[in-house]
């Protein structure tokens, strides 16, 4: 599995198919009861900004998804089947929310009700190569939306050779690790219904449970909790601003453009290895030694001597582990940084990561909420912050099948204002990626950045074995 951008997914041309509800199971989702209670709070986020987006007439392209390739025949109604095995298993993939009044409505399309066919389409008009992305794109944007079920789309290509799958969903009901484990959990349906041996899936957790005890939990906090003296603490450091990207975006406060996909290998070959090795010796993991990076970065091009980061961090255990939703949360991660040794940064990065996962038992909301009613922040102040994401797709459920090997995870492409961060590691690469504005300073900046932070990377490999790396030695390269 990589992470990587749309238009770098290449399927050769075939059948273009589409997997959709029976016209029975249409009319039962349009019919679906309420399901009592509220979103949960990231949920209720991505629909107050769809909300807005379709208030003002804008694209909603806050959709994400994954895809891949398989070899054999493709067996249309085993993948039918498959489809419905799958979004039978989770609820949040069966939930659609009604948004024609002042309150979110939430209604649960019962399991019983679920099937799918499949019809054909006549696919892109021109050559493949060159309307692909466009072709996809506009296929997303109609079927993965809140406000309708189901909020995904499934395609597949069938060619004599084998054939090729994307998956998109609309945000509101998915984050990026339940992205990661739709291959697995889609290749594992499709072995059952067309009779190959096909392993047993974990049991799920109910993401509106979920939702529910996330409210509840959120209530039991005030401003004397540990949870939020602390968020108040880091955040007074930075005076009360959340994390922006450290250079000029060529924006105004506020503007925002569309969106450029960028990303860079920060590390490949050996050099993970070795570096996992730095970050060890230093007595901190590997992500301590990313956050030191970053810190770094940071001190080098805006001269900080704190760096502060907002770090999305799973909160998936037992029942929740496969589960299909919002399962995450954000907190702040404040790394003190000078010119000390790049080991005593990486311990430091290593402390601030674990106040960051005692911060996130606390759902940041009620912190935010929390700095709003005390008047030590304005909303612009907390507005639209800079979020870094870690991944390390090799831990992830379904590594060594073919689904997940020859897989890709992509996001779809709006507008932004920031130029939040992804890294991911993979065996044998770091790979740092951004959505960042297309705006001229926009891009001269990210490349900076990305220069940097890898000049740092092998910086702390060169002190580690005494021998002097750069950026032409290594060989890294950059993808805009």
């Amino acid at each position: 599995m990589k992470v990587d951008f749309l238009h770098n997914w290449a399927p050769a041309p075939g059948r273009v198919l589409q997997v959709l509800p029976t016209p029975a199971a249409l009319a039962a989702a349009q019919a679906a009861p309420v399901s009592p209670g509220q979103p949960s709070f990231l949920q209720q986020d991505h629909l107050d900004a769809y909300r807005r987006t379709v208030a003002s007439g804008g694209t909603h392209r806050a959709w994400t998804g994954t895809a891949s390739h398989q070899t054999g025949p493709l067996d249309e109604a085993a993948l039918a089947r498959a489809l419905g095995r799958f979004v039978t298993r989770h609820e949040g993939l069966r939930t659609w929310f009604d948004l024609s009044g002042p309150e979110t409505v939430r209604h649960l399309v019962a399991s019983d009700d679920v099937a799918f066919g499949v019809v054909e389409l006549a696919g892109p008009e021109g050559a493949w190569e060159s309307t692909w992305e466009e072709y996809v794109v506009g296929l997303a944007d109609e079927a993965c939306r809140p406000d309708s079920w189901p909020p995904f789309l499934l395609i597949a290509i069938a060619r004599e050779d084998g054939w090729s799958w994307l998956w998109a969903c609309d945000h509101a009901f998915t984050d990026g690790a339940s992205q990661l484990m739709v291959p697995v959990e889609l290749a594992t349906a499709y072995a059952a219904e067309t009779g190959a041996p096909a392993s047993d899936l974990p049991p799920v957790a109910s993401f509106i449970d979920y939702a529910a005890e996330e409210r509840e939990r959120a209530g039991t906090y005030n401003e004397a909790s540990p949870e939020i003296q602390g968020w108040l603490e880091i955040l007074q450091r930075h005076d009360f601003r959340l994390p922006r990207f450290p250079l000029d975006l060529g924006l105004a406060p506020g503007e925002t453009a569309p969106v450029v996909l960028r990303e860079s290998d920060a590390l490949v070959g050996d050099e993970v290895d070795a570096f996992d090795t730095v970050c060890k010796v230093a007595g901190g993991r590997f992500l301590s030694g990313v956050l030191a990076a970053l810190a770094v970065t940071e001190r080098r091009l805006a001269g900080v001597q704190r760096y502060l980061g907002a770090i999305v961090l799973g909160t998936r255990s037992g029942d929740t582990l496969m589960s299909h939703g919002w399962f995450c949360n954000f907190a702040p991660v404040d790394v003190p940084v000078g010119d000390e040794p790049f080991a005593t940064t990486v311990v430091a990065a290593e402390e601030a990561y674990d106040m960051a996962k005692q911060l996130a038992a606390m759902p940041v909301h009620v912190a935010l909420g929390a700095l709003l009613m005390s008047g030590l922040a304005t909303p612009e102040q907390l507005g639209s912050p800079q979020l870094l994401s870690y991944l390390d797709l090799r831990k992830f459920p379904g590594g060594g099948t073919e689904a997940y090997d020859r897989g890709m995870h992509f996001t779809g492409v709006g507008r932004t204002g920031n130029a939040s961060l992804w890294i991911n590691r993979e065996a044998g690469r770091l790979q740092l990626g951004a959505q960042t504005p297309d705006t001229p300073q926009a891009q001269e900046a990210i490349g900076t950045y990305f220069a940097t932070v890898r000049q740092v990377l092998l910086d702390a490999l060169a002190a580690d074995t005494g021998t002097e790396r750069s950026e032409a030695v290594s060989g890294a390269h950059h993808h805009g």
